[in-house]
């Protein structure tokens, strides 16, 4: 089956405010630790340990021009702690909500011959799919 994505249907807002102006990349979402872990005895007995820890990071890659550079600069040095929403409205209509999102530090600048991105680092103290 043939299935078309469309990137116009994917959304990102921090602290009510809808991100715009993507570089080649929308984002990375990725949590610190793996779900679950394996532990194996001596004779080979396997348990499964499951990890509570949900927390992770959300990379974002904006253009350098974008309006919502500055603004996630102002916040990440205001520490402010807001909501961050992730839609998706292509095949699997993803959600991903979280509360108290911080911007992890202020991006990096460069410049050079072009226009290039600028990375942000959100902070996600718990990440829940839905």
């Amino acid at each position: 089956m043939l299935k078309t994505y469309d990137p116009t249907k994917v959304n990102v807002a921090f602290n009510s405010r809808q991100l715009r102006m993507f570089g080649d990349n929308m984002f990375t979402l990725a949590r610190d630790e793996a779900n679950v872990t394996m532990k194996k005895g001596v004779k080979g007995d396997t348990t499964y340990v499951l990890n509570a820890n949900k927390a992770g990071k959300l990379t974002i890659t904006l253009q350098q021009e974008s309006p919502d550079v500055t603004y996630l600069e102002e916040c990440a040095e205001k520490y402010v702690r807001a909501n961050l929403a992730i839609t998706d409205a292509n095949d699997s209509g993803m959600i991903m909500f979280a509360q108290d999102v911080m911007v992890e530090k202020l991006p990096d600048r460069t410049r050079g011959k072009d226009a290039g991105d600028v990375s942000i680092v959100f902070l996600i103290p718990d990440i829940t799919i839905l």
